[in-house]
């Protein structure tokens, strides 16, 4: 995980989200973006621990999110899949697969890391948490 940290240090994540600095955290129709600025993000909001909802779509590397402790899916939301546009070593698909958990990884890695970039695999939240029960919904 280090080396996300150097990359950011680099300027390498171009595309990160605001910091958090009110309680609930929203994070709404995001269309994920570079992965590396997904993990800076995401290690920030589960040190800040405040509640984080996500609403609307979620897609791409914003799908890191919804396995986070202090996270819920708006129960008309939905999650989009697809491959990664770079795919080297631990890099990419592997990367994105680390914080997937369950049946939801499992189909991740035998079926949604082969979508195309141009194309997305879209699930609504209800039925992303049967693939990952872990994952929550909010309560309204």
């Amino acid at each position: 995980m280090l080396w996300f940290a150097i990359a950011c240090q680099m300027g390498l994540c171009t595309d990160r989200r605001p910091p958090p600095t009110t309680e609930p955290y929203l994070i709404q129709s995001d269309g994920g973006g570079q992965l590396i600025s997904a993990e800076a993000d995401r290690a920030d909001l589960l040190k800040w621990g405040g509640r984080v909802e996500i609403r609307g779509f979620c897609r791409s590397a914003c799908v890191i999110f919804t396995t986070l402790p202090n996270a819920c899916l708006g129960a008309g939301a939905s999650v989009g899949f697809h491959g990664s546009n770079v795919n080297a070593g631990p890099i990419g698909n592997q990367q994105m697969a680390r914080y997937l958990r369950g049946e939801a990884k499992r189909r991740f890695v035998a079926e949604w890391q082969y979508i195309p970039t141009t194309e997305i695999h879209k699930i609504k939240a209800v039925d992303y948490v049967k693939l990952d029960p872990q994952v929550k919904i909010c309560k309204d």
